[in-house]
């Protein structure tokens, strides 16, 4: 409980390991549906005459606070306060993306018109301007603490959870001589799942420690803080999806080919490829969830929070509530995504892929990726394809991952090498999937 009522669910989101995932793979030309989910036009003048998905899963994970062996994790035993390397800031920050598609289709109708439908499962969390010096001193025992002083800040965290039905379309909007464009949207019926946020504002926490007994120790705390969960936690509730609210998003995308290649080549006809898309237009409208905001002016022991159950009940015995409301709009993590994609000869490609949030992070309730730029050589055929995606992530910085696709299944992850060779990981990412891909005959 003590390192819950501070860091919400920092190691959570770090720990487990958006479609802010596929990297390397979703750049292929041969990714299918999954490349829809990061621009729609693609499903058009595909490699395959239908792609059915049966189950892919991807996750992303990444902080600025921790760096840790992954190795030595997977063995068992492994130590964060006294064996991972810290980076102390005022505002720390952190990052945790899954995505799960499950039974989907694309599929030509003609040469210049597609379609595809797609169920998913998402989750976003993310936390901003966490003073990473007040979790460390959270974080120890009791025991072990001193004295101190720390101005939080404004901490902002944000957890959000939704299903999905999707339907896309896509067509060619022009194709004369050297030059092809194609776009496509995709309609989301989205349902909601489990939202909540902390948002603090002008934090500072002084600890005085009690030698004689240490669970008499106090905080004293500054400030006000918003928290809010889409399920009844004042009853005991667990969370849990809120089937009665609803909302709808958007994704819109183009796509421009300079092809300098025959026509009646087998391959790519493209010699360079361009691409933009926005995804995740949109809101969830949570109907029975509950913004309580509270003064935290005041003092507890760690007595008190050792037996507070969670959070909420936390803040609901110990501070007073100043004002309180129902039902929340949750935005979707609206992204600007950019592909640049250079076909070497045939099999060999360069890809230049970006992802930019378009919603700010520290907005209360506000659901936000995190920034990424990925360069991936690849090596591309119709049954076979490898890649090696180079990532700058923001909080977590560079990684490197790798990647394949065999026929109908597909593996990697966009960190794997750093997470296998380096002693100070930030972040991890691994997908999968399974499919059926029909393949043009022509291609």
């Amino acid at each position: 409980m003590k390192r819950t009522l501070l860091l919400f669910c920092f190691f959570g989101s770090f720990f487990y390991a958006r479609s802010q995932s596929y990297f390397g793979f979703r750049d292929d030309n041969f990714a299918g549906i999954q490349s829809a989910l990061f621009n729609p036009s693609n499903i058009v003048d595909s490699k395959y005459k239908a792609d059915v998905t049966f189950v892919s899963v991807s996750g992303t994970g990444q902080n600025d606070l921790y760096g840790v062996n992954f190795a030595n994790i997977l063995d068992g035993g492994y130590d964060l306060d006294t064996q991972a390397s810290k980076n102390f800031k005022s505002n720390n920050r952190g990052n945790f993306n899954a995505d799960i598609m499950g039974p989907s289709v694309m599929f030509n109708i003609t040469p210049l018109h597609s379609v595809a439908l797609f169920t998913r499962v998402r989750s976003v969390t993310n936390l901003v301007g966490i003073n990473g010096q007040l979790i460390d001193e959270v974080n120890k025992d009791v025991n072990a603490s001193d004295n101190f002083l720390i101005a939080g800040g404004n901490p902002n965290g944000v957890s959000n959870s939704w299903a999905e039905i999707g339907a896309s379309y896509a067509t060619v909007l022009f194709d004369r001589d050297d030059h092809f464009v194609k776009g496509g949207i995709t309609l989301k019926y989205l349902m909601a799942g489990v939202n909540g946020y902390i948002n603090g504002n002008d934090l500072n926490v002084a600890f005085t420690k009690n030698e004689a007994n240490p669970s008499l120790s106090e905080y004293y705390s500054t400030g006000t803080i918003k928290t809010a969960a889409s399920y009844d936690y004042a009853n005991g509730n667990d969370p849990k999806f809120d089937m009665g609210s609803a909302g709808v998003g958007v994704d819109l995308g183009f796509t421009y080919e300079y092809r300098t290649n025959c026509h009646s080549c087998a391959g790519n006809r493209y010699k360079f490829k361009a691409a933009a898309s926005i995804t995740d237009i949109g809101k969830l409208n949570y109907k029975n969830i509950v913004e309580n905001t509270y003064n935290i002016t005041g003092r507890v022991t760690q007595q008190d929070i050792e037996d507070a159950d969670d959070i909420f009940e936390f803040f609901d015995a110990n501070y007073t509530k100043i004002s309180s409301r129902k039902g929340v709009k949750a935005n979707l993590p609206t992204a600007l995504h950019t592909n640049f994609d250079w076909n070497i000869n045939q099999r060999f490609y360069l890809n230049l892929s970006g992802d930019f949030s378009l919603v700010d992070a520290k907005k209360v309730n506000g659901t936000a990726i995190a920034n990424s730029v990925t360069f991936s050589p690849r090596y591309e055929t119709r049954q076979f394809s490898f890649y090696v995606p180079v990532t700058y992530m923001q909080y977590s910085g560079t990684q490197i991952g790798a990647g394949f696709r065999a026929g109908p299944l597909f593996i990697g992850s966009g960190t794997l090498f750093t997470n296998l060779f380096s002693n100070t990981s930030k972040g991890c990412n691994i997908y999968a999937g399974l499919k059926l891909p029909i393949y043009q005959d022509y291609r």
